[in-house]
């Protein structure tokens, strides 16, 4: 296995594959994130969330199974952290995203939802890793790029729903949660192992709550299965895959802080596809973003830091 970058220092190349990664992840989730909007016109979000699991959780295991079935062996002890990373890092963070932003803009909940990466990097620093003051800026950076870049700023989206703001502040934990295990459980198993295991085990939890075969099948229409079949491939196979190789080549705090791509993509895919304006403090939020990216990949992990 590879080591971890937090354990080695990485070279140029890991580095620049780790980033490219984790924007095209982000890339992809936030041209996902404004299909699986639209979707919700004709699904609750908890079915569409089951959905995406289910399917690829299947496209995993066929793929996987048939191309690389020995990378999928795992050791019995480590079960529980695959279960954990399963029902509440991959399905809780999606169901926990998408029943927020039922409630509130999608900008707004991007905005609190990547709060994420400061809470990684305190969790970082209380482990007694060394994070570097620009990565203390970039972060901030982000937070900041975000708000502008979603539209957060708008005067009409003052009055917000109360438990929509806290399922995001829930998400935004979920998610650091996420990239934190993720990386822990990349030390030790492939791509491969964490994403079927990782479906798998969300699969089973949804089975719990709702079994698959009581999802509505034989009502939902073929432009709805369309719709559901962009969102399991853009926001789901893609970018999990993606971001999931980029967390074993880059520190996991880094990989979080480059998803807050997401917002500036998900504004360009409104405009473009929706029809939505893209005002000027949006593009200057982008901009902040893609230089707070730039800051935290100009300083490079060491053994001991994030």
């Amino acid at each position: 296995m590879a080591a971890p970058a937090s354990e080695t220092e990485p070279a140029p190349l890991r580095l620049g594959v780790g980033y490219l990664f984790a924007l095209l992840a982000a890339a992809s989730f936030g041209i996902g994130g404004v299909i699986a909007k639209a979707a919700f016109d004709a699904l609750a979000p908890s079915v569409l969330s089951e959905f995406r699991v289910f399917f690829a959780f299947a496209v995993f295991l066929l793929l996987f199974g048939i191309t690389r079935p020995g990378e999928l062996r795992i050791r019995r002890a480590d079960l529980p952290l695959f279960a954990v990373f399963g029902i509440i890092g991959l399905a809780g963070v999606s169901l926990v995203y998408y029943e927020a932003i039922k409630r509130i803009p999608v900008g707004v909940a991007l905005v609190v939802e990547y709060t994420g990466p400061l809470i990684l990097l305190i969790y970082a620093r209380l482990r007694g890793r060394t994070v570097g003051g620009r990565l203390w800026i970039a972060a901030a950076l982000a937070v900041v790029g975000c708000f502008f870049a979603a539209g957060a700023y708008d005067a009409g989206l003052r009055e917000l729903n109360g438990l929509g703001l806290a399922l995001a502040a829930a998400d935004a934990f979920i998610f650091a949660f996420y990239f934190a295990l993720a990386e822990r459980l990349g030390t030790r198993y492939t791509t491969p192992a964490l994403l079927v295991w990782g479906f798998g085990f969300a699969l089973l939890g949804w089975s719990i709550v709702r079994p698959p075969w009581t999802l509505p099948w034989a009502t939902t229409p073929p432009d709805v299965y369309a719709q559901i079949a962009q969102v399991v491939v853009i926001a789901t196979l893609i970018p999990f895959a993606l971001t999931i190789a980029a967390v074993r080549l880059i520190p996991a705090a880094r990989v979080g802080l480059t998803a807050t791509f997401e917002p500036v993509v998900a504004a360009v895919a409104a405009w473009v596809v929706l029809g939505e304006r893209l005002e000027a403090p949006q593009i200057i939020g982008g901009l902040v973003v893609l230089g707070a990216i730039v800051v935290a990949q100009s300083l490079r992990p060491t053994a001991g830091s994030v």
